[in-house]
């Protein structure tokens, strides 16, 4: 069974240049294991992830932007990742080293994401 996050809507087409993408990221609480990653032709060429989340369900995830540095490219099939609810970085735990690394998720739109905190309390 596959969940399936797509960020579809238009991040970039208002005056607040993806922050509907970076509102959602910030909210993202999840952990899992790297299971595939893969270009997705069906997806504009879009790179992607699925991984496998505590409930063993795996779950399919778009990386649609620039805005995600270089957390794909360094990303394995075996690595954990990790996203805390209302921060804006990824954690991988690199399965080959053991090591980990943290992926900042860049963004202009940290007013509107304080805004957007305060009143989902």
């Amino acid at each position: 069974m596959y969940i399936f996050i797509f960020r579809i809507g238009p991040y970039y087409q208002d005056k607040f240049a993806g922050c509907d993408l970076a509102h959602d990221v910030y909210l993202e609480n999840f952990r899992g294991i790297v299971v595939k990653k893969f270009v997705d032709a069906s997806e504009h060429n879009n790179e992607t992830i699925i991984y496998r989340d505590e409930n063993k369900t795996e779950v399919y995830l778009i990386l649609y932007s620039t805005d995600y540095g270089d957390l794909y490219e360094n990303l394995n099939v075996g690595d954990s990742i990790i996203k805390k609810k209302n921060a804006m970085n990824y954690r991988v735990k690199f399965k080959a080293t053991g090591k980990d690394s943290i992926f900042k998720f860049e963004t202009s739109c940290k007013d509107s994401l304080a805004k957007s905190s305060s009143s989902a309390r």
